[in-house]
């Protein structure tokens, strides 16, 4: 006889009403929703969805680790909540698994790793260095953000300028989080919601095929594009859907997280002075008015932990589902195949057990960790780990360190702050702030 965690009544067809409710609550304040359950059953949940379909919900580091990285085997994407993704994505790396999973994984690790990754630092540095802002103006800072990482990405990995391309992008993002909202009806009784995603969809891969176009026309490149083009002639080739399906995912994926990391950061030390005026001290002895460099990283301690906090409060990626291939242990109990398991990052981040003081941003703790590993897991774990993650933290520390030795930003009067917890964690309502330029930089100095 199988046993199950504690958790709320069955699911039954005749229930439909308080499946809908459910949904609805889950919807609309996802991290409020499960916060209450595990208040209410503990650390690890069972929700019986009917149809024996069965969903364990834990926020516990022990149960993480199992999870993705010693049982990571037993678990696949397939099958689960990151199903919403596959219209979108279809069969990239964020929702691939297996055999399939391995190779494009092999074919694109390399470029991230290595000389490749420490040569994205001078082009990370030099977008950053061209934002051009005015002393005293508000500018919504997730708009900011979104631009320049964008930016980013696309010089980094496809050298390609994506500066007239943040629209289309924008709007692909609003879809991928509209159209992956949990709710009761199949999207095929959605119309006006499938419309908008396929519209989106054609906007992106319009951009895309331009994108392998061009670089067809012009010359391959030493990048990650032409590499995965070569791949496409090469033995064994990828098809092209696949590519492209690749592509959209580093596009997307590859500088959205990184985005709202940012975005938040800069949130939390407007309302953090104390933190606010150490990493300017720490900037300021440091770079002394330049641009950082990679070498500078590992003197600028207090700008990395500002970044881990950020992340802990704020993880960008806020929950991790998996579906079991195989019967498999989680704690004490025994999964069946096909049960999803869904790891709540963000509540293993905000425990007191782990953290003191868990709501308060303090990134003091980040210099001397003590608390659990799997507790703070910004990127994932295991072999699936983001494949980016690397990038990003080189990507997050280097923006900060050459954004904030210049400019100091404090959050707009009338700017609301909420979360829209869908596939990301982003501001609900943007984050609009005052710019300052800093006492000592001149205009000449951006």
């Amino acid at each position: 006889m199988r046993l199950y965690p504690p958790g709320p009544k069955p699911h039954r067809k005749r229930d439909i009403l308080r499946t809908a409710r459910s949904l609805w609550s889950l919807g609309s304040d996802p991290i409020g929703f499960v916060g209450t359950r595990f208040e209410e059953y503990g650390d690890l949940y069972h929700v019986d969805e009917g149809g024996g379909s069965h969903l364990y919900i834990t926020r516990n580091p022990d149960h993480i680790r199992e999870v993705l990285v010693t049982r990571a085997s037993s678990f696949v994407k397939r099958g689960g909540a990151n199903d919403r993704l596959r219209p979108i994505l279809g069969d990239g790396l964020l929702t691939s698994d297996g055999e399939l999973w391995r190779r494009q994984r092999r074919a694109i690790q390399p470029a991230f790793h290595g000389q490749r990754l420490a040569g994205y630092a001078d082009v990370m540095v030099q977008a950053a260095d061209s934002v051009d802002w005015a002393h005293g103006e508000t500018r919504d800072i997730s708009a900011e953000m979104m631009e320049l990482t964008l930016q980013i990405v696309c010089r980094t990995l496809f050298h390609h300028d994506a500066t007239d391309d943040t629209e289309v992008v924008a709007d692909a993002m609003e879809t991928l989080r509209q159209t992956t909202r949990q709710t009761l009806l199949p999207m095929r009784f959605h119309p006006v919601l499938r419309r908008r995603r396929d519209r989106a969809l054609d906007g992106i891969y319009g951009l895309i095929d331009h994108m392998i176009e061009e670089r067809r026309s012009n010359g391959l490149r030493a990048d990650l594009l032409s590499h995965l083009l070569e791949l496409t002639d090469g033995p064994g080739h990828m098809p092209l859907q696949l590519l492209r399906d690749e592509l959209v995912t580093l596009f997307l994926a590859g500088h959205e997280t990184t985005s709202h990391a940012l975005t938040w950061t800069w949130y939390l030390l407007s309302q953090n002075p104390q933190a606010r005026a150490r990493l300017h001290e720490e900037l300021d002895e440091v770079l002394a008015g330049r641009p950082p460099t990679l070498a500078d990283l590992t003197a600028l301690p207090w700008t990395s932990a500002v970044i881990d906090e950020a992340m802990r409060l704020f993880p960008p990626a806020f929950a991790v589902a998996r579906v079991a291939s195989v019967e498999v242990e989680l704690g004490e109990y025994t999964l069946a195949p096909g049960a999803q398991v869904v790891c709540w990052i963000w509540h293993a981040h905000h425990d007191s057990r782990w953290f003191e003081e868990p709501e308060a941003f303090l990134p003091q703790r980040m210099l001397a960790p003590t608390f659990a590993k799997h507790a703070f897991v910004p990127f994932g774990a295991g072999q699936r780990m983001c494949v980016g993650a690397s990038f990003a933290r080189m990507e997050l520390r280097l923006l900060l360190a050459l954004l904030a030795s210049r400019w100091d930003l404090r959050l707009s009067p009338d700017q609301r702050v909420g979360l829209s917890p869908r596939v990301t964690l982003a501001p609900k309502w943007g984050m609009r702030m005052v710019i300052g330029r800093r006492a000592g930089v001149t205009s000449d100095d951006k």
